[in-house]
């Protein structure tokens, strides 16, 4: 396990050939050390979520993004106050509020290497 999220293995890896994992890239460094800009991340959907979890919600403001935080605490009324672990570095719930329960895609339960491949014209 590196920086809090184990190396994905081959029940993941079929669990995402299955469609019962979602595959995320990381954009930017809002997680880091965690994880780093261009990392890739399995996510759960639709699973209890605890406080320290890393999650993917839906922006509350910006339609078409997504984010990838950590649960700092829920509260009672079913909202998450999300941060990110470089709090330099990451806009979340300190500036936009908490995030409505709705809103929560999933949790993330591995890093997953993606090999680039690289061809040669000759």
């Amino acid at each position: 396990m590196q920086n809090g999220l184990p190396l994905a293995n081959w029940k993941n890896r079929i669990s995402l050939l299955f469609g019962r994992l979602i595959g995320f890239r990381v954009a930017g460094n809002s997680m880091s050390p965690t994880l780093e800009d261009g990392a890739a991340v399995l996510i759960k959907p639709l699973t209890d979520f605890h406080i320290g979890d890393i999650v993917l919600a839906n922006h509350p403001f910006k339609q078409s993004v997504r984010i990838l935080k950590r649960i700092r605490t829920i509260s009672p009324e079913g909202t998450y106050y999300l941060t990110g672990d470089n709090p330099a570095e990451s806009t979340d719930s300190r500036s936009f509020g908490s995030i409505q329960g709705k809103d929560m895609i999933g949790k993330a339960v591995c890093r997953f290497e993606i090999v680039e491949s690289v061809f040669m014209s000759l």
